[in-house]
């Protein structure tokens, strides 16, 4: 029997997206009879569309092809329907086409894709997701045509030419992202969308003589801070989660005894986890927009305007703890940003930030700027540089995956260091 496939939530079911982990997790210990037996349990019932994925998937491993194509088969005419409907709602899009993906119906999800397009040519986050799929099958020249459509229709929109610019980039199809910076530069009205045009340049390999990284920072988040939080949830972000977890390797008890500072603190990510370790909690960060969000959630105690490359911005205090997470990779060389820290911070005082994992051994810098617009950094880097400023050696160093991006894993690293106590 087929369950029957339901797209509004019920309180059963987050206890069968429980249950069908724990039948991955039999399946994958070696029990199938376990596994079996709880897949079964939902082949009469009513379950929501992104559990059937699971469970048809779940199934085929199993072996039992039959009642994994049925659910298949029920997915697919649900996912259609909705492409049917009258009014496009792109989140039904969106989530229609990783659900296909998810049951390796590719040709299907990319027709999904394809359709809702085409009625609604001008929306980004469709257009975004036909071009991403159309790159990741290696149909390069279609996505191509795809982005230089829709960019032809927006060209007045800036932020747009860079976004695209970018995803192109990353995919190393340079030429295509260097038209599209060509073009946004055409709508360039400011000094700060002058300097992320530039950073693009130079990640590109275009020369570029003085990139402004102030000018960037402020322009990206400013323009970023509405719809951070969703963006870093869609990339599956990890870096807060990381410094939370160095945090507990470090075995810190949580007592209300620091003056924290949250270097870089953005919307406020990890101001949740950092109260329980503050008597005083600074957040501070460059750009406006992004310090209005983190004033919203009512957790920290001050915040401020701040570069963190100009000391004479950081607030007048010293800190026994400062947390730097999925900031540094805005900056190329470190020993500014580690100086200052080391400068405001108490003898015996924490450093706890991550960075991209440069692991390149032909990037002599051992830094270097991206197509993405960031920089990674090797860990040989880090140490050295930490020293150079006056930090001992990192108590902590992990590699970890800080995120997803274009579906592929970024690889960064933790590194908690703490201030030596005593000078000689």
């Amino acid at each position: 029997m087929t369950p029957s496939v339901s797209d509004t939530e019920t309180p059963s079911q987050s206890a069968a997206e429980q249950e069908l982990e724990q039948a991955r997790a039999r399946l994958d210990a070696g029990d199938r009879a376990a596994a079996l037996a709880i897949c079964r349990k939902y082949l009469s019932r009513d379950i929501l569309l992104p559990d059937a994925c699971v469970l048809s998937v779940l199934l085929r491993d199993l072996g039992e092809t039959d009642a994994a194509d049925q659910i298949r088969s029920v997915v697919l005419e649900t996912v259609q329907a909705e492409a049917r409907r009258d009014t496009i709602a792109t989140a039904g899009v969106l989530s229609g086409t990783e659900l296909l993906l998810s049951l390796d119906a590719i040709d299907e999800a990319l027709a999904h894709c394809k359709q809702a397009h085409a009625r609604a040519p001008d929306d980004q986050e469709i257009m975004n997701a036909l071009v991403s799929l159309l790159i990741n099958l290696d149909r390069l020249d279609e996505a191509q045509a795809v982005a230089a459509a829709y960019c032809d229709r927006n060209s007045e929109k800036f932020n747009v030419l860079i976004h695209i610019a970018t995803i192109f980039s990353h995919f190393e199809a340079r030429d295509f992202a260097l038209k599209l910076l060509k073009l946004a530069e055409g709508q360039c009205t400011d000094k700060n969308q002058r300097a992320k045009i530039d950073y693009l340049l130079a990640a590109n390999g275009a020369a570029v003589s003085n990139l402004d990284q102030h000018g960037m920072a402020v322009g990206l988040f400013d323009g970023f801070a509405d719809s951070y939080d969703e963006k870093l949830q869609t990339l599956e972000n990890n870096g807060p989660a990381m410094v939370l977890a160095a945090l507990q390797d470090l075995g810190l008890p949580k007592r209300k005894t620091r003056r924290v500072l949250d270097a870089g603190c953005g919307t406020g990510l990890c101001a949740g986890f950092l109260r329980g370790y503050a008597k005083h909690l600074m957040g501070v960060d460059i750009s406006v927009a992004m310090l209005e969000k983190s004033r919203a959630r009512g957790i920290y105690d001050l915040l401020a305007r701040t570069d963190l490359s100009i000391r004479a911005t950081y607030p007048e205090d010293q800190y026994d703890m400062i947390v730097c997470a999925d900031v540094l990779v805005y900056f190329g060389a470190l020993d500014t940003v580690f100086g200052n820290f080391h400068d405001v911070l108490v003898p015996g005082g924490w450093l706890v930030f991550t960075v991209e994992n440069e692991s390149d051994p032909a990037v002599q810098a051992r830094f270097k700027l991206y197509p993405s617009g960031r920089h990674k950094h090797s860990q040989d880097y880090l140490c050295q540089t930490l020293t150079r400023v006056g930090f001992p050696k990192p108590k902590l160093m992990h590699r970890v995956r800080l995120r997803n991006e274009m579906t592929q894993p970024v690889m960064g690293t933790v590194v908690a260091v703490q201030k030596s106590a005593l000078a000689f």
